[in-house]
């Protein structure tokens, strides 16, 4: 194929022909529509001081709204560690997205809640992002569309059950 993931694997493929190159040629192709579409999310971003991940912890917020989540649910949820989570919480609590409020079952947590105004602007966030990736596959047919997401949940369902994931990031 003519794109950046097809002369990758043409030119393994011309050095190593005896080997099988389906797995990078797939998963290639995955992760390079994840940069491209990455960029293009941004462009929605960048102007509220978010990123991608921000959004993920906010929408998480959003659909576990009014009671909240506490952040090791959220970590688990997200699959990310508490380095890395923290920051990102106080920035977006200093931005005004979301606050902490006490936990009523347990006196020494704190459970997160978007703020008013949060819960006004992460549906508008997440509506202008599904038009970044709608207009993605706006040119392909529906039928298409249908079937490849079809056949990706039915590779990573056995991929999330293994469950490898949620143990590299312990």
């Amino acid at each position: 194929m003519d794109d950046h993931v097809g002369g990758v694997v043409s030119r393994w493929r011309d050095t190593y022909p005896e080997w099988d190159l389906s797995g990078m040629a797939l998963f290639g192709r995955v992760s390079r529509i994840e940069q491209l579409l990455n960029a293009r999310r941004l462009e929605v971003l960048r102007p509220h001081g978010l990123n991608t991940t921000d959004v993920d912890v906010l929408a998480s917020l959003w659909r576990h709204h009014p009671s909240g989540q506490r952040p090791r649910d959220l970590r688990r949820t997200m699959m990310i560690g508490s380095g890395s989570l923290t920051p990102r919480l106080d920035r977006l609590e200093a931005d005004g997205w979301l606050r902490r409020k006490p936990d009523p079952e347990d006196l020494r947590g704190r459970v997160l809640v978007l703020t008013e105004s949060g819960r006004r602007k992460v549906p508008s966030l997440v509506e202008r992002l599904l038009a970044v990736e709608n207009d993605a596959i706006a040119s392909l047919p529906r039928a298409f569309v249908d079937r490849v997401v079809t056949d990706l949940a039915r590779l990573v369902a056995p991929l999330e059950a293994d469950g490898t994931l949620g143990r590299t990031q312990r």
